[in-house]
């Protein structure tokens, strides 16, 4: 699943400290360039969800009467969140975020799918 590799791909580059420090960085200092490059993926990695919750709904596996762009933003969000709450805890591991998005998003499909 995209989330999955979203996951994988983010810790191959950065640590969790590495992380802290970037959230931190882009917290402190709202107006730097860091900031908005850190802002400008976070939009990215939405539009790809978005992208691919109105791809799901032209193919009919998701209902079309679901607003598709605020779908894909709750479903990034959540993620977001859970990472953030990963990256805070040293001994978290990613099988265990990686359940844990899993139980949340099946709650998710359940509700959207056809």
């Amino acid at each position: 699943m995209v989330i999955g590799i979203y996951i994988e791909h983010s810790l191959h580059y950065l640590s969790k400290e590495m992380w802290r420090q970037a959230m931190a960085i882009s917290t402190q200092l709202p107006d730097s360039p860091f900031h908005q490059a850190y802002t400008a993926l976070d939009r990215e990695l939405t539009e790809q969800i978005r992208a691919l919750i109105a791809r799901l709904q032209e193919i009919g596996l998701v209902r079309a009467d679901i607003d598709g762009p605020a779908l894909g933003e709750l479903v990034f969000n959540n993620m977001n969140m859970m990472f953030i709450e990963f990256v805070k805890r040293d001994e978290a591991k990613i099988p265990e975020l990686r359940a844990a998005i899993r139980r949340q998003n099946r709650i998710l499909v359940a509700a959207i799918e056809v």
